[in-house]
């Protein structure tokens, strides 16, 4: 697998992500980049992925996209992971099993015991949901990732059916944890996991800031 930089954008709304997100997975495409990985915030958005009703991404104007899944929530205090990158092998599956090891790895960080979905995919903590998951494929190369609550406000959950569960099945890392947690001691787990998703072997993944961009 190629060793991506890992890339830290601060708070970005969701549509100037999406946009170049696309842009960069067909650079990877094409052997054009190695990819990246990016840890980001976002403002407050409501995504609809390919198995979301038309009646329910209208009922809360939920921007539709080309990931798999139903339509969930983004906004503050959620750190959601984008690794724009080829497959490290041709099975959707493994790479689905990955990020949700890499989400579990992020929740041992803060002494949480993760695991994944027993009916679908996601990453859970007693019961609850803190992590999930939704991705699209293009020649191999990933878009989307996780996105991992760790201080956020839930209440907007509610407004929808999040990836099809009931609202009230969401929480964040802070808590599960029963502390509060930063964004900052979050965005620290992920790099420490990043091997967990990435199988990177030897030198690990470069690191730049969004400054660097």
């Amino acid at each position: 697998m190629q060793t991506p930089a890992i890339v830290e954008l601060g708070r970005m709304p969701f549509a100037q992500a999406h946009t170049r997100m696309r842009t960069l997975a067909e650079q990877v495409a094409r052997g054009a980049s190695d990819g990246e990985v990016w840890l980001v915030e976002h403002e407050p958005v409501f995504t609809a992925g390919r198995a979301t009703s038309s009646e329910e991404a209208t009922a809360v104007g939920a921007i539709a996209i080309e990931r798999g899944g139903q339509i969930t929530f983004h906004g503050p205090g959620q750190l959601v992971v984008y690794p724009i990158v080829r497959l490290p092998e041709r099975d959707v599956g493994a790479w689905l099993r990955r990020l949700e090891a890499f989400g579990a790895a992020v929740c041992a960080e803060f002494s949480l015991d993760a695991v994944p979905s027993a009916d679908g995919t996601g990453v859970f903590v007693a019961g609850k949901k803190v992590g999930s998951i939704g991705v699209a494929l293009r020649r191999w190369v990933n878009l989307h990732g996780l996105a991992l609550n760790v201080a956020m406000d839930l209440a907007p959950f509610f407004a929808v059916r999040p990836c099809g569960l009931a609202p009230d099945v969401m929480t964040d890392l802070s808590r599960a944890a029963g502390r509060p947690i930063t964004m900052a001691a979050a965005i620290a787990a992920a790099r420490r996991a990043m091997p967990v998703l990435l199988s990177v072997h030897g030198t690990g993944p470069s690191s730049r800031s969004s400054s660097d961009r």
